[in-house]
């Protein structure tokens, strides 16, 4: 998140790939030149634990897949279609924590200060409803502006600088069972001065959830990304083919871009996640979020993407090492509907990892198995939306 997440490009950014086991016991690690997704894994619990709904406990157990601190330089191969090869240098930690219930907490979570925050209701749900969400064009031309909306109004909320622009740009289809789902229907847009050259754009896929502790975006890949959207549109971009069909160049003003590179303008990158089940709650599969407060810049690791045309960086993360004054705090929202969608920072430029600030630079997160979910919890399906924004200058 072709919204590719990892793509975390994250860029571009995202992952699509089967999940392959991890062959190493829980809480123990494996080292290897090359390796795979590891595969998530549902912490044992008691049957009286398995009765009590995680709505109403404080927290719930779940395994989480780091890095281990001795892993330095990751990479992997990823193709137009979001799949990725091997990776090359990971070693994987997966760890027990627990998982902190943020419907229950004392204190509201924000984007500025936590790097994530719930928001409650979505104004024009009718309209929401009726999209069909793996059709690109739908998404694109009806869900991206509600999505930027939301993020409009949930920053107003909390800075006094202007904001110059709200711009979605890219997205991911999640589910844990893809039959569930149906297959992505790529855009039909008729490409402006372009019919019969422009070559066939690959197709996403669903993609599923994404069960790695990770940030979409480093100190290089966030700038590097921002300076993207004011050029060209690649070839599997998903706005390429309304950008084209409307004589844009590029998404982004340039002069505007150049001066949030230059640090006189704050620019973020935020992802608005919800799910797609109109009848049904997330019982599992939940997407959970580190408050940003707890994380140490020294736990971080850079994964490096290499497609086909550009390098895009991710962080993954290692467990906090005991000796820190910081533990990792997870928290999630259970039973999330699709009138909920979950503000997720991936990337400010303010923020305390990218200028020393207070302000949270992004959200550290994962999917993770829930051990109180029914055995016949249905699928996760999600969406999630990737938006730049840039404020007026400082």
């Amino acid at each position: 998140t072709a919204a590719h997440l990892l793509l975390f490009f994250v860029a571009s950014a995202s992952y699509q790939r089967p999940i392959m086991s991890l062959a190493a016991g829980r809480g123990s690690s494996t080292t290897s030149s090359s390796t795979s997704w590891p595969q998530m894994e549902r912490p044992s619990i008691t049957a009286d634990d398995h009765q009590s709904s995680s709505s109403l406990s404080l927290s719930v157990p779940a395994i989480m897949n780091y890095v281990s601190a001795e892993t330095t330089e990751m990479s992997t191969r990823r193709d137009l279609g979001g799949g990725d090869s091997t990776f090359v240098g990971v070693s994987w930690e997966p760890k027990q924590v627990n998982v902190h219930n943020a419907r229950l907490s004392a204190t509201e979570m924000n984007l500025e200060m936590n790097g994530f925050q719930l928001h409650r209701r979505t104004q024009n749900m009718g309209t929401v409803r009726e999209i069909d969400f793996c059709h690109q064009d739908d998404v694109v031309d009806t869900y991206y502006p509600i999505c930027e909306e939301v993020v409009t109004n949930a920053l107003k909320a909390s800075t006094s600088t202007p904001i110059t622009c709200v711009c979605a740009f890219d997205h991911n289809v999640r589910s844990n069972d893809h039959s569930s789902v149906g297959e992505i229907k790529a855009s039909k847009q008729i490409m402006a001065n372009n019919v019969g050259t422009e070559p066939e754009p690959p197709v996403p896929q669903v993609q599923n959830p994404a069960g790695i502790v990770h940030a979409d975006y480093t100190s290089v890949s966030g700038p590097r990304r921002l300076g993207d959207l004011a050029k060209q549109p690649k070839l599997n971009d998903v706005l390429r083919p309304k950008l084209l069909s409307q004589n844009r160049s590029s998404l982004l003003d340039p002069n505007i871009v150049q001066e949030a590179l230059d640090g006189k303008r704050r620019y973020a990158f935020v992802n608005v996640w919800r799910s797609i089940d109109q009848d049904n709650p997330v019982k599992d599969n939940h997407l959970a979020c580190i408050d940003s407060q707890t994380v140490c810049k020294d736990e971080l690791r850079v994964f490096k993407i290499h497609y086909t045309d550009r390098v895009g960086e991710n962080y993954f993360a290692c467990p906090s090492p005991p000796s820190n004054d910081k533990q990792h705090s997870w928290c999630y929202y259970p039973d999330m509907t699709m009138e909920e969608s979950l503000l997720i920072k991936q990337w400010d430029s303010r923020g305390d990892i990218a200028d020393g600030s207070e302000r949270s630079t992004f959200a550290i997160h994962s999917a993770f198995l829930d051990p109180t979910a029914p055995k016949n919890a249905p699928p996760r399906t999600s969406i999630e939306v990737r938006c730049i924004v840039i404020w007026d200058k400082e």
